[in-house]
C-alpha cells in the first residue's frame, strides 16, 4: 500500500510537535504547558495519520481515547497505548487554560515518553502494512 500524502503530512507534523516539545522541555525555564500540549497534538496527529495510511476518514475531534478507538476499528493491538491517551487528554486545553490546570515538570516528561511511544507505535505498525 503506497504511503498517502496525509499520512506523510501527519507524521512530518507529529515529529516536529514532539521535537518542540523537546526543545521547550530543556528550555532555561521549561515551557510546561506548551510542551506538554504539544506531546497531546502529537498523539493525536499520529493516530490520525494511521488512520489515514489505512484510507480510514478520520473525524475532527481532539480526544485522544476517541482517537485511539477509531484505530481499534483497524487495529486491535491500540488497546495497549490507550492509558498513554488517557493521560494525554488531559493537556487538550493545556494552553488554553493554564493558570487552572496543574501541570508538573514531571507530567512534561511523561507526556514527551507517552508521545514518543504513541508516534514510534505508529510509525511500525505502518511499516508493517
Amino acid at each position: 500500500m503506497p504511503i498517502n500524502e496525509v499520512y506523510s503530512d501527519l507524521i512530518s507534523i507529529a515529529e516536529d510537535e514532539l521535537e518542540s516539545a523537546k526543545i521547550l522541555a530543556n528550555y532555561h525555564k521549561p515551557k510546561i504547558e506548551i510542551s506538554t500540549n504539544l506531546c497531546q497534538l502529537c498523539a493525536e496527529k499520529s493516530m490520525k495519520a494511521f488512520l489515514s495510511f489505512h484510507n480510514v476518514k478520520f473525524r475532527f475531534i481532539h480526544n485522544l481515547e476517541e482517537i485511539c478507538l477509531d484505530c481499534q476499528t483497524v487495529d486491535n493491538t491500540f488497546t495497549t497505548i490507550i492509558k498513554e491517551c488517557r493521560f494525554l487528554n488531559r493537556f487538550i486545553s493545556a494552553t488554553r487554560y493554564d493558570k487552572y490546570i496543574s501541570v508538573t515538570e514531571s507530567d512534561m516528561q511523561i507526556a514527551i515518553k507517552f508521545a514518543e511511544k504513541i508516534l514510534n507505535f505508529v510509525k511500525d505498525k505502518t511499516k508493517e502494512a
